[in-house]
Parts: C-alpha cells; sequence; structure tokens
C-alpha cells in the first residue's frame, strides 16, 4: 500500500509542479513564486511523514493508542505548515498577501490525497 500511496502522491505533486509552472510563466504568483515552489517541497515531505504517522496508528491494536497516533499525524501537519507560514510571514515578509492562496490549495490538495487514501486503506484492513 506504501508504494501506491507514494505513487499517487508523485503524480500529485507533479501536476500541481506542472500547474505552477503554467502559472508562474503567465506571471500569475509575481514576487513569491519560490515560494510556491517551497511551499509544494515542503508540503510533499511533511505529508510523506504525516501518512507513515497514519499508517503505523493503522497497525496499533488499542484504540486509544490509534486515537493518539492519529491525532498526532494532523497535528504535526497543522503545526509544521502554521510554522512555515509565520516563516513566511514574520520573517521572510511578502508584501502580496495573497501568498497564502496557492499554500492553501496545496495543503488541502495534499490533505485530500492523505485523508483519501487512509480512509481507503481502512476499509481494506479494519481498524483496530
Amino acid at each position: 500500500m506504501q508504494t501506491k500511496f507514494l505513487s499517487k502522491l508523485a503524480a500529485l505533486t507533479l501536476i500541481l509542479a506542472v500547474v505552477i509552472s503554467i502559472l508562474i510563466s503567465h506571471e500569475f504568483f509575481l514576487g513569491y513564486e519560490s515560494f510556491v515552489w517551497t511551499s509544494l517541497v515542503f508540503l510533499t515531505i511533511v505529508t510523506v511523514i504525516v501518512y507513515f504517522i497514519m499508517v503505523r496508528a493503522m497497525a496499533m491494536k488499542e484504540h486509544n493508542n490509534f486515537v493518539a497516533a492519529f491525532a498526532t499525524g494532523f497535528g504535526i501537519k497543522s503545526l509544521a505548515s502554521l510554522a512555515f507560514i509565520c516563516y513566511y510571514i514574520f520573517f521572510q515578509p511578502i508584501a502580496d498577501h495573497y501568498f497564502v492562496f496557492p499554500f492553501f490549495f496545496l495543503y488541502f490538495a495534499y490533505t485530500g490525497l492523505l485523508v483519501w487514501d487512509i480512509w481507503q486503506e481502512s476499509r481494506q484492513k479494519p481498524l483496530p
């Protein structure tokens, strides 16, 4: 299952990279192109880490451990994303405050893939 997820993640990343390239060529992200590329790489890495935490959580026998590990996965993703955005707000300010829109689009695309794959995997293998 993990290779299936990684191939879906690679496909999603490739599609998003092509869309970003097209939008950058039309000067859509003028002034914060590097932020958008950095966001793509950041969210890809965080999604892989959280996926492996979630898979580990699904293998746990006790319900309390499962819930804690599952919540930890989403907590890590949320807090890491918040820290990433705060860094660009406070330490690397971007003049155009619309820079958060592409980030959250990417965030929800990767979160959707993560939730969909975990849900599909849980249907094939009953939760503990």
